[in-house]
């Protein structure tokens, strides 16, 4: 019986923000946990939870945290940012309302995987030295 990970939460991973940090560790372990459902044949059982979880919760709130980060810290590309978030959130509707009409949760998972290597495990760590600089100012 296999328990591999999907994706391995790294130290690189890591922002330095500590609610940041906590809420993709938050996105990972339910990226994960999705994975392990499917890797089970128990897709249908968590896959309406993990779009719920995911797009009202974690997209709304993470973004809305990060966004707030950078508001106050004046982060001169924060229209670019959330212009980007903006993007992801229709993206996100999308790909999970095709999902469901597909029946296909493994698409859905795709895109969640895709999502924290680009948006959050690259384009997100552009703004932490910014934000922590500010911080510590």
């Amino acid at each position: 019986m296999s328990h591999s990970l999907l994706i391995h939460w790294e130290p690189s991973s890591e922002t330095g923000i500590p609610i940041i940090d906590e809420q993709h560790r938050g996105i990972v372990s339910i990226i994960n946990s999705f994975g392990f459902a499917i890797q089970r044949d128990r897709k249908t059982e968590f896959f309406l939870n993990t779009i719920f979880t995911m797009i009202d919760c974690y997209t709304k709130l993470h973004f809305a945290t990060e966004e707030e980060f950078m508001r106050s810290a004046g982060y001169p590309e924060i229209e670019d940012h959330q212009r980007q978030h903006a993007e992801l959130i229709k993206k996100s509707f999308s790909v999970a309302s095709q999902s469901i009409r597909l029946r296909d949760p493994e698409m859905y998972l795709q895109f969640l995987r895709k999502w924290w290597v680009t948006h959050i495990n690259t384009i997100d760590r552009r703004y932490a030295p910014f934000l922590i600089k500010h911080a510590n100012a």
